[in-house]
């Protein structure tokens, strides 16, 4: 479904370009964003890419004995989201507010989304408690939407880039999920006694 929706989006951005009130959403992002939140936006600017990406995932195989299971699939998971948003990116040749790079969707809001939403998958099946995991998903979707508002702060993305790459990035993460979901892990065989 989501899927759908983000092809669709795509054939209407590629037809289209600029979406009616997409420049006023740029333009109210811009008016109260201050010196002080761009240089916040730049600061948190790796978190959406490989810089902060690989290490959340390497964090997260680590503690998670489900993700640690299935390493290649939450990985896989998590390159292929933001590799589609870059083939998508020349399919729909949109370009950014500024500059001569093509920008629909974004690759920071893709990989922050795609990492989200493995995350709370993953924490929802552990073993810590209801409130420990209520404050991880928490700060993950807010971790996110912070990304994917900077990006609109820096001017580096239209506010659909942003949402698309939101519902890419969380595409691909549910796939890996459900596909985990509907395959659970072989228990190991027991030994025969002698």
């Amino acid at each position: 479904m989501v899927a759908t929706g983000v092809v669709a989006i795509c054939a209407i951005v590629a037809a289209n370009g600029i979406l009616p009130g997409e420049t006023a959403v740029r333009d109210a992002v811009l008016g109260v964003s201050s010196p002080r939140l761009r240089a916040l936006s730049r600061t948190i600017r790796p978190l959406g890419t490989w810089w902060g990406i690989a290490p959340g995932v390497l964090l997260l195989l680590a503690v998670s004995r489900r993700a640690g299971r299935r390493w290649w699939l939450w990985s896989l998971a998590l390159i292929v989201a933001p590799l589609v948003g870059e083939a998508l990116q020349e399919f729909v040749g949109r370009l950014r507010p500024r500059g001569p790079a093509f920008g629909f969707p974004s690759g920071h809001a893709t990989a922050a989304a795609a990492f989200a939403v493995a995350v709370i998958y993953l924490v929802g099946r552990s073993d810590l408690g209801r409130a420990l995991r209520i404050v991880v998903a928490v700060a993950v979707v807010t971790l996110t939407l912070v990304i994917g508002i900077s990006r609109i702060v820096l001017d580096a993305h239209w506010p659909l880039d942003v949402v698309a790459g939101f519902a890419l990035g969380a595409a691909g993460a549910a796939a890996a999920a459900w596909w985990d979901a509907a395959h659970p892990p072989s228990r190991p065989r027991e030994p025969h006694p002698p």
